[in-house]
């Protein structure tokens, strides 16, 4: 209708409005706005005003709050007959020529007293939004305090004030019990969305493409033909709406300084804590200025914010500020600001006892004060100065706001009472239909009721919703705590059944409510209908990518459940799904054995569907404790195989999660059955996702050196599919495993290429479990390069991201790369006692461990004791488990025969290393070197020494070409031993300058074992 401010068709757009007011009457938010403002939009503006046809219709009636003055009829385009009209008056709604979004209505009315003894907090919020409007990067802080001392009342003045310096300002509340999914950001966005420039938002789409549209709807009324979502899964739907909310503020930052408002974070969803968790982290470069206001006095029962707070305080440009009572001269001041003159005389020394009554809590102070105004205990006298009553005693001043409250909803009257404690019922906000449903009350009587509450300051009407807001939550506290026990039952029940009756069969986002009331009514009559609600709620909060919010529903429909005197034993495996696919995306680890009981269940009732649903449910992307075969998980996948048709697509997944669970301490025959099924399948379904899904699950179980060639052609297949696709999580995982089987082929420059394309998809994704795979990928880099020191840095730091994601094997890893660390240093003897422990902790891990035993003694000069195990390994013939990490086993034992002179070990272990010349240890934690290098300090050992020549020339050739340090000094050391000992014609020389450049590399990087090992070849050598 309307593009570039240029009108195309007021008709079309007044019929358009009024439709659009129709429809969203029918959603509860409908109060003649969308008709006004399409009106606005699209008609004739001239003076301040807009003559609309029909308008009438939309905003007549006391709903509206719109000024109309009637013009008669009048001839309007495209109408046969003139018609009534009306004039429609408004106020600008942004406060500069430059801000295209308006302020927030929840912000836009500044209290009649202004802000009253909060000079410096106020100064301290102003000084936050110049660092941020003078480029030193986002800024948080966070005002806490008790109810009524005027946090909310407190950033709204330092909202306005940026607003009116030209900053865009958005704001998000929480409702107690009411909260839904994102609600503080979907509160905050949509307000951008329906007002910002179509420019802005198109330039949004075409980075984010449609994720910000599962946040706000609104998104696709503004931007029509949205394209798909890239993910193919709700954890990578997830993590794309994370990265496009910081994404559109950073957009819109890099345009003006934004600030943010996020108001009552004591009561926020779990899901919009995550999200701001994400924000604040981010390194994406923003001009933001959060404000966020809590309770500090609900704290105790508010444990994911406590959580939030102590990841905020760890965070950079995150403060708080601690709001007080007033003292009392600020009471004094207060009291002054409401009366609008001094106080004097007796006045005063009541103020002073409301001071000490009240301890300076400003809303209990205004509280009180309108009490005693509204029962004449002070008054103006005939010059409008204020007196107080001769008889008023100051110690009899109420003991509480909350009696306060209660004397003033007495005075409106029982029905007054009534419809109040029923609209508490609801929450702080509630709408006028539901109210008029709920407690029986026909509208023209509820609004009566209202306008008299409005008068005394109990509740306000919500400036462009038409909706009703407690003016304070204190008031809706009082009103619900005082209703008794049955009472507040029926009032439950009664507002369930009138929001059944709003709502039909299709509640929308309005079933986490309806899960509220129905569970706080429940009675034996109404046990299956909170569980109902309760479960749909969850899977809502699963569809909204709130998984925390879920787990809740969940958890709680659960409990209602235990309670059923005949439970459904399906309705049981859809409950206990539901929940371990909850606790699985939020890190909680009792969502294995969640999930673990549901399969069983599922298994002994014989419903396939959902034994399969809950074995794929606890699927991490990768095994689920490295080192450790979950028997139990393992029971569970073979049980589905036994009932899956072979060639149902869910069978390939089945497979391929099932090979990637038997990495360590199965055949490589039965992996590679496995997998070679699980490809089959998935290529028949035609499914690049399955296909993707399953080719990654499978690359790393088969890692090994005889495969290490399909490796790389599947690998390059799973990226090539992955791209297709478009899904950046499985795009992620594709090219990590690509870039570890290049590297395993010693193709440096496409394990480089691999890393970068999927560190840049971290950038966009930003999630803790992929970050933590970022930290211990980056420690095998620096690994491989010999930076012993960042090594140690990216070990920590993925030691921590690890832990904080609640990985169970993040130890094991840091335990690994520690370690790997701790070889190049030269004090791997040290870690003696920390690799027997891992032995015991991850029993699969044993060979490679033993191994890695066998060089650690080397080091720690105890050469009877590596005999000891090289004496164990070679009465197996070294027939070591062929998985990921067999070569790594083998070269340790390698490096230990070489050290140890041991020609015995050294024959078995070059025949077993040497059709794999050409390849480099590697995990994908740690690095060991090129095969080559091992094998010349074999061949040496054994007196083969021409071989060795030619080994250590390739081992050389290849730290060159990636510039890995500590191999290299390792490959001089071998080489210049072999040298001096062939000592044919120029092996002296050639021996000396290997060693010296062994020594040097050696004292330059910290390779303690390596410089004095060289340095007593150069005393041998002399």
């Amino acid at each position: 209708i309307e593009r570039d401010n240029r009108v195309c068709d007021r008709t079309v757009g007044l019929r358009v409005g009024l439709s659009v007011g129709e429809v969203t009457r029918e959603d509860g938010d409908y109060f003649g706005d969308p008709a006004i403002e399409a009106a606005r939009l699209c008609a004739e503006c001239e003076g301040g005003q807009i003559l609309a046809a029909d308008v009438v219709r939309a905003v007549a009636g006391r709903r509206n709050k719109h000024e109309c003055i009637s013009v008669g009829p009048l001839e309007l385009k495209g109408l046969p007959e003139p018609v009534d009209t009306v004039a429609v008056r408004w106020e600008a709604l942004v406060g500069n020529a430059t801000n295209a979004v308006p302020l927030p209505a929840r912000l836009s009315v500044r209290p009649a007293v202004g802000v009253v003894g909060r000079s410096s907090e106020m100064a301290a919020l102003v000084d936050a939004c110049k660092r941020v409007a003078g480029g030193e990067g986002r800024q948080v802080v966070l005002v806490s305090g008790e109810a009524g001392l005027g946090k909310t009342t407190l950033v709204a003045e330092a909202a306005r004030a940026a607003f009116d310096g030209g900053a865009c300002v958005l704001f998000g509340h929480s409702d107690e019990d009411l909260a839904k999914p994102y609600q503080l950001f979907a509160e905050a966005l949509g307000h951008y969305v329906m007002h910002a420039p179509e420019d802005q938002l198109i330039a949004h789409v075409g980075e984010h493409g449609s994720e910000l549209a599962r946040l706000v709807p609104s998104l696709a009324r503004r931007i029509p033909d949205l394209p798909p979502s890239k993910a193919t899964d709700t954890d990578t739907e997830r993590y794309l709406l994370f990265a496009a909310v910081v994404g559109l503020l950073a957009m819109l930052s890099g345009q003006q300084l934004v600030v943010l408002v996020l108001d009552d974070l004591q009561w926020a969803d779990e899901a919009s804590l995550l999200l701001l968790r994400y924000l604040v982290a981010s390194e994406v470069p923003t001009r933001l200025l959060v404000l966020g206001t809590y309770r500090d006095s609900e704290l105790p029962n508010a444990h994911v914010l406590v959580e939030t707070l102590g990841v905020l305080r760890r965070s950079h440009g995150v403060s708080r500020i601690d709001l007080v009572g007033l003292d009392d001269n600020g009471v004094l001041a207060l009291l002054e600001a409401g009366a609008g003159q001094r106080l004097e005389g007796a006045v005063i020394e009541l103020a002073r006892a409301i001071s000490r009554e009240t301890d300076g809590n400003p809303f209990f102070v205004t509280e009180v004060l309108r009490n005693l105004v509204e029962t004449g205990a002070i008054r103006q006298d005939a010059t409008g100065g204020w007196e107080a009553d001769d008889q008023l005693d100051v110690t009899a001043l109420p003991d509480s706001v909350r009696d306060v409250i209660a004397a003033r909803v007495v005075r409106l009257g029982k029905e007054a009472g009534r419809v109040l404690a029923v609209a508490s019922v609801i929450g702080r906000d509630f709408d006028l239909e539901l109210l008029s449903r709920a407690s029986e009350t026909s509208e023209d009587a509820l609004l009566d009721i209202l306008d008299a509450a409005a008068s005394v300051a109990l509740v306000r009407e919500v400036a462009d919703t038409g909706r009703y807001t407690f003016a304070h939550a204190l008031i809706q506290h009082t009103l619900y705590d005082d209703l008794g026990h049955n009472r507040r039952t029926r009032a439950h029940r009664q507002v369930g059944v009138a929001l059944e009756a709003l709502c039909g069969d299709r509640p929308g986002n309005r079933v986490g409510e309806l899960a509220r009331h129905w569970v706080s009514a429940t009675q034996p009559i109404d046990l299956d209908k909170a569980i109902s609600y309760s479960r749909q709620a969850g899977g809502a909060a699963l569809a909204a990518l709130a998984p925390g919010d879920a787990r809740g529903y969940y958890a709680q429909a659960l409990d209602l459940y235990a309670r059923a005197d005949d439970p459904d034993p399906v309705l049981g495996l859809d409950l206990a799904i539901g929940l371990g696919t909850a606790q699985r995306q939020t890190g909680d680890a009792g969502f294995r054995q969640t999930l673990l009981d549901a399969g069983r269940r599922a298994a002994d009732l014989g419903d396939t569907e959902r034994l399969v649903a809950a074995a794929l449910a606890s699927d991490r992307g990768f095994a689920a404790n490295v080192g450790v075969i979950d028997a139990d998980k393992v029971e569970i996948l073979e049980i589905a195989l036994t009932r899956l048709p072979a060639e149902d697509p869910d069978r390939a997944l089945v497979l391929a999660t099932l090979c990637q669970e038997l990495i360590y301490g199965s055949t490589l025959e039965r992996r590679r059955a496995l997998a070679d099924e699980a490809r089959t399948i998935a290529v028949a379904s035609g499914d690049d996702a399955t296909i993707v899904r399953v080719l990654n699950l499978v690359l790393f179980p088969l890692l090994v050196p005889p495969l290490l060639e399909e490796s790389l052609v599947w690998s390059a297949d799973a990226v090539a599919r992955a791209e297709r696709v478009g899904d950046p999580v499985l795009l992620f995982w594709a090219v990590s495993y690509r870039a570890l089987a290049a590297a395993c082929a010693g193709d440096f420059e496409e394990m480089e290429r691999c890393h970068e394309l999927s560190w840049s998809l971290l950038d966009q994704l930003d999630q803790p479990q992929l970050n933590w795979w970022r930290s211990y990928t980056r420690c095998m880099r620096a690994l491989i390069t010999g930076n012993t020191e960042l090594a140690e840095r990216f070990a920590l730091e993925a030691l921590q991201l690890g832990t904080d994601s609640g990985q169970p094997d993040a130890m094991i890893f840091f335990a690994a790369q520690s370690g790997a660390a701790s070889a190049q240093r030269g004090t791997a003897g040290e870690l003696v006692p920390v690799m027997e422990q891992i032995t015991a902790d991850a029993p699969e891990l044993a060979p490679v461990i033993a191994a890695a035993l066998t060089t650690a003694n080397v080091e720690a000069g105890r050469t009877d004791d590596a005999l000891a195990l090289l004496e164990e390994a070679a009465a197996t013939n070294f027939d070591l488990p062929l998985d990921p990490l067999w070569l790594t086993a083998m070269v340790q034992y390698a490096d230990a025969a070489v050290r140890c002179r041991a020609p015995r070990f050294a024959r078995p272990l070059f025949d077993r290393l040497a059709p794999w010349a050409g390849q480099f240890s590697i995990t994908g934690l740690t690095a060991d070197g090129p095969v080559s290098q091992y094998l010349g300090g074999l061949a040496t050992v054994l007196g083969r020494y021409d071989e060795a020549n030619g080994y250590f020339t390739r081992a050389a050739a290849f730290n060159d070409r990636i510039g890995a340090k500590f191999f290299a000094a390792c490959t001089n050391l071998y080489w210049g031993k072999m040298l001096a000992e062939r000592n044919a014609p120029g092996d002296a020389e050639k021996a000396r300058e290997l060693l010296t450049d062994a020594q040097i590399a050696a004292i330059a990087n910290g390779y303690a074992s390596v410089e004095r090992r060289a340095a007593q070849a150069f005393r041998d050598l002399n």
